[in-house]
């Protein structure tokens, strides 16, 4: 598997103070000075986001890669891989807190970005929705909450597939179609009865599907689970909010270079198409019931986007443990892991037996009382 990699923070220069300070401040959509204030609008990156040939691309790969030399560090606990600008000679990883000091080697070719969602949550946004996430969690550790500090938020872009591409599908299978039939029986007292009793009779059946797929997003990160991913996506991406890539989107924040690559993640995709591809086919089908014995498929005008997708993200080192808490940087929406304080499920295990055993004893003392004495009656 190869190692999460993300780049340190870049920052550009303030026209104004000269200090390596201008950031993206999602708040204004614009770019803002951290230490002067000074503030700017973000270049324009009009027009919509071109998509790229994905066997064009694989025909001429180098005309579509660029070339990135950093200085880069594996963290020795979780293995993901920082790149450091050259200036910088330690960090902390972003992926699970653990303090790193560089060690320079060579990066590999780059595809690069192609447009980006920009960050709309900001950190104050995410440390208050961090804040209340801990504090719903009443197991959690006390002391946890002293580990959630706002400097302690990474804003990160994670690296996306998207994919295009026009199928036709062939299929071979059967259509069940269902008939009734009245039935005699004898019951349990020997009576005849009768019944209809459902029977499916099938026939075969061929035949072809199409389907045009728009954007078939494809995580390129392994470094957070995929379920959760996705997740996140359903929260804050749409297509009609992504921009051009520009280096002032993402000036201040880190970027996740993709682990996964292009063939492999089009292999991905099409798991996905194929799985409405199956539902287009039980539809055309028909029937009352369907049965599919082959699906074969023609993939035609492929293309791909690489984009970047923001998320605000929490790792820590809790007794030896990482855990990661991740917020969607468009709506501020929260999923992670947290560690359980013993005592805290000790206390909760002992009430609970404390609660069970007065039930227990309750229903025991009822069943003790003797059952009361029908009424008497009176003699005249």
């Amino acid at each position: 598997m190869t190692a999460p990699r993300s780049e340190t923070p870049a920052y550009h220069t303030c026209p104004q103070c000269g200090a390596k300070g201008l950031e993206f401040a999602p708040q204004l959509q614009k770019l803002q000075c951290t230490y002067c204030g000074w503030q700017t609008e973000v270049p324009s990156t009009k027009g919509e986001v071109e998509e790229q040939s994905y066997e064009a691309f694989l025909r001429k790969a180098d005309n579509q890669q660029v070339t990135l030399t950093a200085q880069e560090i594996q963290c020795p606990a979780c293995g993901a891989v920082t790149t450091f600008d050259p200036r910088n000679v330690a960090d902390l990883c972003a992926f699970c807190g653990t303090h790193l000091n560089v060690q320079p080697r060579t990066s590999n070719p780059l595809i690069a970005p192609q447009a980006v969602r920009p960050f709309a949550a900001t950190q104050q946004q995410a440390f208050g929705q961090l804040s209340h996430w801990l504090g719903q969690h009443w197991f959690a550790p006390n002391d946890l909450k002293q580990l959630a500090q706002p400097e302690n938020l990474q804003g990160i872009y994670l690296p996306f597939w998207t994919f295009d591409s026009y199928t036709r599908s062939f299929y071979e299978g059967e259509r069940g179609e269902y008939y009734y039939e009245v039935e005699t029986y004898r019951d349990d007292d020997g009576n005849l009865q009768t019944r209809e009793v459902r029977h499916t009779e099938w026939y075969d059946v061929e035949g072809w599907v199409e389907r045009f797929f728009d954007d078939v997003l494809v995580p390129a990160t392994r470094s957070l689970p995929t379920r959760r991913l996705e997740q996140l996506v359903e929260w804050g991406y749409s297509p009609s909010h992504l921009k051009n890539y520009a280096d002032s989107f993402v000036s201040g924040y880190r970027v996740e270079r993709y682990q996964v690559p292009l063939r492999e993640a089009f292999a991905q995709a099409k798991r996905k198409m194929d799985a409405v591809i199956r539902e287009d086919v039980q539809q055309d089908i028909g029937g009352d019931e369907q049965r599919i014995d082959s699906i074969e498929t023609e993939y035609s005008a492929v293309t791909f986007k690489h984009i970047l997708l923001p998320v605000w993200l929490f790792s820590y080192r809790y007794r030896g443990k990482s855990y990661q808490v991740i917020t969607c940087g468009v709506t501020g929406r929260m999923l992670g892991d947290y560690p359980l304080s013993v005592w805290k499920v000790v206390l909760a295990v002992i009430l609970g037996l404390i609660v069970a055993g007065i039930g227990l004893w309750g229903i025991l003392e009822s069943e003790k009382e003797p059952p009361p004495e029908p009424p008497r009656q009176e003699q005249s």
